[in-house]
């Protein structure tokens, strides 16, 4: 089951990462309002702090992780006692120490990295069936640890390339997407489906290789359920019909191969499974809104602008 989890978060897609980086001290915590498609970390570096979400109240200790799936409604703040109220942030003398890093004038306490996923989240609805909120501690010393040293390398390696960091940063969200996804608190409705292990199985092989000819037939065989069942349930899971499901892979994973690679396009129409190059830009043009040459030229233009500009964005707490 181990592995379906870990292919099932991979359907998330990372648009961009921000990381941001806090030095405070003195009384400091905000509220934070929900944010759409989105996923959320608090990573905390030394000192620590509290997070109030879904009527839960967690202590963020030095080496752990907190992260929210879908970056819902919640509260940050240095101890439980500082009051909120007011709607600005309670954060004083707030200035900015370096790109992408932010302190307070009194003496630092407390050593925070919060990133923002900016997700394209189509192809996972079940993103809607995990819990609001997920604890990283020391529990999983091995795991905590390259969740700690690779968030190390994006917030401090700017000589990354666009590309290189675009793909550490989704290799970290899937991480954390592929723990969330075995949190035994993911007890919302339709979450029994994350428990299917002959659908999560068989949609795993499925998404492993989109490009084949997948029957439906042959997959409910396979996974011991008649053909009804096995739609049902992976229609449960994956929010829509499995057909629609791999032509969305399909077209993804060609969005990458044109966005990355310079393939010419009847070749990435063919990997994904495509027999006519006309029949896939009709496709990919309906699902993206571009022709495939268009879709690859803007991505250069969007690269080569990333390129030029700051590693990350200088975004205050307050």
């Amino acid at each position: 089951m181990s592995a379906a989890f870990d292919e099932l978060a991979r359907s998330v897609a990372l648009r961009e990462t921000e990381v941001m980086r806090f030095a405070l001290g003195d009384r400091w915590g905000k509220r934070q309002p929900a944010r759409r498609a989105s996923a959320r970390v608090y990573a905390a570096r030394s000192g620590g702090g509290w997070i109030d979400v879904a009527r839960r109240r967690l202590a963020l200790g030095a080496g752990e992780l907190v992260f929210l799936p879908r970056a819902d409604e919640h509260a940050i703040r240095d101890r439980p006692t500082t009051s909120l109220a007011h709607p600005e942030a309670v954060c004083r003398g707030m200035h900015a120490v370096a790109d992408g890093a932010l302190a307070t004038e009194a003496p630092p306490e407390a050593q925070l990295v919060i990133v923002d996923l900016h997700l394209d989240a189509a192809d996972a609805p079940w993103i809607a069936l995990l819990p609001p909120v997920v604890h990283v501690t020391g529990a999983t010393p091995g795991l905590a640890r390259w969740l700690n040293e690779t968030l190390a390398l994006l917030a401090g390696a700017p000589e990354l390339s666009p590309a290189l960091r675009r793909s550490v940063g989704e290799t970290w969200a899937h991480a954390l997407f592929a723990i969330a996804l075995r949190d035994p608190a993911a007890s919302l409705p339709r979450a029994e489906a994350l428990r299917d292990e002959p659908i999560a199985a068989a949609l795993a092989r499925v998404r492993a290789s989109p490009e084949r000819a997948w029957e439906l037939g042959d997959l409910a065989r396979k996974a011991g359920l008649s053909r009804s069942a096995f739609a049902a349930r992976a229609t449960a899971l994956l929010g829509e019909p499995l057909g629609h499901h791999v032509r969305r892979l399909r077209l993804s994973r060609a969005a990458v191969l044109l966005g990355e690679t310079t393939l010419p396009v009847k070749l990435v129409a063919a990997r994904v499974g495509y027999d006519s190059e006309p029949a896939f830009a009709r496709a990919f043009a309906r699902a993206h809104g571009v022709s495939p040459i268009a879709y690859r030229q803007a991505r250069r233009r969007e690269d080569d602008a990333l390129a030029t500009r700051r590693p990350e964005r200088v975004v205050s707490i307050a």
